[in-house]
């Protein structure tokens, strides 16, 4: 049985499954799908269609399936998806997408922190940390296991792979590569070591993307030199996947200062 407080508004075609506890004056409004164990906070919002899935927590105040923020924009009935396990903290938005068959996904076992913002159209994968005030514009994607420090405003169509770690007070107009640290603005500064430790990376896999890190964001090349001399090493598939990212961006991708590398090599 599901545990509904008095004052909270459940519509006619919401669906609740076991053990949802939905809290003091939250809204639950058209097509919203909750799965077991999911527990909804206070003054939350739910506008469907949404889904969300199982033993997820929905603080205070959150807003799911909000109107993307678009000038003109004429509503559809458009789809948002939250994964299993994931947690949505205080007065969170996640907007729904700008058309009727598009789609704003959030993963399993995120954490959504306390006034981030996930506009229209975004995908977020599995394991996501979005830190407290970060802004994520419209149509960012965001790889699993990527990590959004405090504050940080993310451009829209920007994505961010796998394992990338994002700085506090980062602004990003640009592709975060996989397993790179991003700080300052649109700057690649390391790898991300403590996220490839964690995740159980070998001391040999982290040797190979150091190597790369080096050679593609560091070194005085070309951009594309540089990928074509580390595509000729016969690269594990942690360090192809950086390539095939970066080969993939369409708003260029955060490099390191290669400037200051070409400088200290000419001195």
């Amino acid at each position: 049985m599901s545990e509904i407080h008095p004052t909270a508004i459940v519509g006619d075609q919401v669906a609740l499954g076991e053990r949802v506890r939905v809290g003091p004056n939250a809204i639950l409004e058209g097509a919203v799908q909750v799965g077991a164990g999911t527990t909804i906070g206070p003054n939350a919002q739910i506008l469907g269609p949404v889904t969300v899935g199982e033993d997820c927590q929905i603080g205070l105040g959150a807003l799911i399936g909000g109107d993307p923020q678009i000038l003109n924009w004429k509503r559809v009935d458009s789809p948002v998806a939250i994964g299993n396990r994931t947690i949505i903290r205080e007065y969170v938005t996640i907007h729904r997408p700008k058309d009727v068959d598009g789609k704003t996904v959030i993963g399993d076992d995120c954490l959504l922190m306390g006034l981030s913002h996930v506009a229209h159209d975004c995908r977020l994968g599995n394991h996501v940390v979005v830190c407290n005030g970060s802004l994520l514009a419209g149509h960012v994607e965001v790889a699993n296991h990527a990590f959004i420090s405090g504050n940080c405003p993310i451009h829209q169509f920007v994505r961010i792979g796998r394992l990338a770690m994002v700085q506090g007070l980062t602004a990003v107009g640009k592709d975060v590569a996989p397993f790179t640290l991003v700080d300052q603005t649109n700057t690649a500064r390391a790898l991300n070591s403590v996220g490839l430790r964690r995740a159980g990376f070998s001391a040999d896999q982290r040797r190979a993307l150091s190597r790369a890190f080096k050679e593609i964001f560091l070194s005085d090349h070309s951009l594309a030199n540089s990928i074509a001399e580390v595509a000729s090493w016969d690269p594990i598939p942690e360090v192809r996947e950086i390539i095939d990212f970066i080969q993939a961006s369409k708003r260029g991708v955060c490099l390191g200062n290669r400037r200051a590398a070409a400088e200290m090599s000419e001195a």
